[in-house]
């Protein structure tokens, strides 16, 4: 594929309670939208889309990249947003790149610093992922692979990740509040930064940086990160 010049690039969000649409040309924010979706996620993304778009004066087809969060997050949310993302790139023949939640956290997080990043999952459970400090090629140097961990759990998580205790006097969390309450115990000289969801900048911006590396994918192959099962299974087939 010939390098394009200056392209523009589409991000979506929709793994959590607010979903949101980024443009970006390069590296370089053009606007973003964020709302709560409530029980019309799909009419939500579409409107805020054509709306961002028209502020800046393009249409969809000259759109060179399309970048969305694969999650983890919400199970209707991840396929929401993933599907729409496939379709657009399918039938505009454009790039198609997949950012987990995870990253699209760590790239707005400070350089040079590791990062912790813990996601609702359920009740009892969080999803967490340690990243090394931005800057580094976080693809190459993960520190924990994504995982979903009950609370009882976080402990014996935590203690054979940081073993040492070096690490845990620099470290960055950032997550929900839910997040905060059950890791400060564990991680008092940490620092904390609350995020009720992953931000459509941060899939701009990661979904760039995949793109500049060539990190794209086939719309066919794109699947959305559930780490645990979806709680809706279909009824089985009586024979």
């Amino acid at each position: 594929m010939p390098a394009i010049a200056n392209p523009v690039l589409l991000a979506l969000e929709s793994t959590g309670a607010i979903c949101g649409v980024a443009l970006a040309q390069g590296d370089t924010l053009l606007g973003s939208v964020r709302l709560r979706h409530g029980l019309n996620l799909s009419g939500n993304l579409l409107r805020a889309t054509d709306w961002l778009l028209q502020r800046h004066q393009l249409h969809l087809e000259q759109v060179d990249a399309f970048a969305v969060d694969t999650g983890p997050g919400s199970f209707t949310g991840l396929k929401i947003g993933v599907m729409l993302a496939k379709t657009w790139a399918q039938a505009l023949e454009k790039p198609l790149i997949g950012v987990s939640a995870f990253e699209a956290c760590a790239a707005l997080a400070p350089e040079g610093t590791p990062l912790l990043v813990a996601l609702p999952a359920r009740r009892d459970a969080l999803y967490v992922q340690l990243l090394p400090p931005r800057g580094l090629d976080a693809r190459a140097a993960i520190a924990s692979p994504p995982a979903m961990v009950k609370q009882s759990h976080l402990p014996e998580w935590l203690g054979r990740l940081l073993e040492g205790g070096e690490l845990s006097q620099k470290l960055l969390v950032m997550g929900v509040a839910q997040a905060r309450e059950w890791l400060l115990p564990l991680l008092p000289d940490a620092l904390f930064q609350l995020v009720e969801c992953p931000e459509p900048e941060g899939v701009a911006r990661a979904g760039w940086r995949c793109f500049q590396r060539g990190e794209t994918v086939h719309p066919f192959s794109l699947t959305p990160l559930y780490i645990q099962p979806p709680s809706i299974t279909p009824p089985r087939a009586n024979r």
